[in-house]
């Protein structure tokens, strides 16, 4: 049986909206809307056997999908990163990370924000640790930014508008009081439905009261453009007039985008050098 006690705990502590549903058993905790819940609940019983999204399916990490009476919905594992990612292992400790993930999208959302739609959580417990999921419904037919960039997409709908969307929804998080962890142009998701640029993959996404700060605001652009740096040295093909038309859906007006592109260039170049030597090294800049 439930633990109506934990549960209730657990909403106080992560703040889950009453639209949300929790259960908290000794071995794994549960979030879902209205509509998803079978589907959670077979994430939680059966891990490892979710069927595999299509290949080729735009954002970074290994998906999987189910169909629930919502419409098709993306099964993400959270999973650690970094060069060692490999051999990290996917249990944590701590917070539980996809329960933040769900309510913080769906808080954004809320807000206007363009951003997926947030379905469920799933956290298994065990040995002291966790190993989380996130669900969300599947965007069809979506294409990320990095790959729209390479050239290795067909251009949506509206193609000429991508890059200022793009910077318009990052403003749009920004403006929320958002901060993405992994700011990088494969979590810019192009919807050609709707004709919009989502943010996805909120992973510890940093909330701050009111609007973002503006240092924040430009840490997070610049780490964006630090991963365009590295795909530069793979073949993307992407300089400053994209950069601008980026940064002009974010800022409003071109006379703004090239102060923000100065801020940014700024930021950047020093010890760029260096990265890049370290891209080359590790591999991480080898032409795709």
């Amino acid at each position: 049986m439930a633990d109506a006690t934990a549960a209730a705990e657990a909403r106080r502590r992560y703040g889950v909206p009453d639209a949300v549903r929790v259960e908290v058993l000794p071995h794994v905790a549960l979030a879902w809307v209205e509509g998803a819940e079978d589907a959670v609940r077979l994430v939680a019983a059966e891990p490892d056997a979710i069927p595999p999204a299509p290949r080729g399916m735009a954002g970074r990490a290994a998906l999987g999908r189910l169909d629930t009476p919502l419409g098709p919905v993306v099964v993400r594992e959270h999973r650690k990163g970094g060069l060692l990612r490999h051999v990290r292992g996917r249990r944590f400790r701590g917070r539980w990370r996809p329960l933040d993930e769900l309510v913080v999208t769906r808080r954004l959302a809320a807000a206007g924000v363009p951003v997926p739609e947030a379905v469920g959580a799933v956290v298994l417990r065990e040995g002291g640790g966790w190993r989380g999921f996130l669900l969300t419904r599947e965007v069809a037919d979506a294409v990320d930014l990095e790959a729209w960039l390479y050239g290795e997409s067909a251009v949506p709908a509206g193609g000429r508008d991508v890059l200022p969307r793009a910077g318009d929804a990052v403003r749009r998080l920004h403006d929320a009081g958002v901060s993405h962890a992994d700011l990088h142009p494969k979590n810019l998701l192009l919807d050609p439905h709707a004709d919009r640029v989502l943010v996805i993959d909120l992973d510890r996404a940093r909330a701050f009261d009111g609007s973002l700060p503006g240092e924040q605001r430009l840490e997070n652009l610049v780490r964006l453009a630090r991963a365009v740096e590295k795909h530069r040295l793979r073949g993307m093909r992407a300089g400053r007039r994209e950069a601008l038309r980026f940064l002009e859906g974010y800022a409003g007006s071109r006379e703004e985008a090239a102060k923000w592109l100065d801020r940014v260039r700024e930021r950047l170049v020093p010890g760029l050098k260096v990265r890049v030597l370290w891209w080359k090294v590790t591999g991480q800049g080898r032409p795709a």
